[in-house]
């Protein structure tokens, strides 16, 4: 082969490849993944702790590599990020696995629907990218995370029928100043004297919904 040619082919494959490597991709036998691919593990690691009866998550394996074309996974065309999880009404149970927090830039979560139980995590009020969080309908005990204080994005906030569960305290509540609408239907707020204040205090709420929440 000519000198010449052999030069430019060597630094042409050397740019196709570090551009698949910029774009998060596996580049393979001429086939680029989008799927970053340590999101891809964070990904196999939370359906490893989940009871999935229905084979609901089929979609979700190692040996698929691009993991933006699994079920309920959304990732940004240009970062290749995943952005969006919704799982919503797939019968999956179990606890909900701290994988989730690699996620770094998950801006929308839906696991309602389902069968989780167990506390409802704290480390979620760590995922502060999140404008949408919808954890309604499962089988959670205890007592609301006061970490939820810290999802200074949250537009959206579904906790409604989450299980037996309780507000302790709602100064969580007043720092989510963005909050456009929340659900807290069947959650017990008996304790709470000021929930008035609290949600007047949240100026862009425009749907609020305290169904069965043992308010006199």
């Amino acid at each position: 082969m000519n000198p010449c040619l052999f030069l430019l082919f060597s630094l042409l494959l050397l740019l196709v490849t570090k551009t698949a490597s910029q774009l998060g991709g596996d580049y393979r036998n001429g086939v680029t993944n989008k799927c970053l691919h340590k999101e891809r593990l964070d990904l196999l690691l939370f359906k490893a702790s989940l009871h999935d009866p229905n084979d609901t998550l089929s979609t979700w394996r190692s040996d698929e590599h691009d993991c933006c074309n699994w079920k309920g996974v959304t990732c940004n065309n240009q970062t290749c990020h995943v952005i969006g999880l919704d799982i919503s009404g797939s019968s999956l149970g179990g606890e909900i696995n701290n994988s989730l927090l690699n996620l770094t830039y998950l801006n929308h979560l839906d696991l309602s629907r389902n069968s989780f139980h167990g506390i409802i995590p704290s480390f979620i009020g760590s995922m502060t990218r999140l404008r949408y969080l919808n954890l309604s309908y499962n089988s959670f005990h205890r007592t609301i995370p006061l970490e939820f204080g810290n999802l200074t994005n949250l537009q959206w906030l579904y906790l409604g029928s989450v299980g037996s569960y309780r507000v302790d305290n709602l100064e969580w509540l007043s720092h989510l100043s963005h909050l456009e609408e929340l659900q807290m239907d069947e959650i017990s707020l008996a304790k709470q004297n000021h929930w008035v204040d609290v949600t007047l205090s949240l100026r862009k709420l425009s749907l609020l919904s305290l169904k069965g929440c043992e308010l006199s």
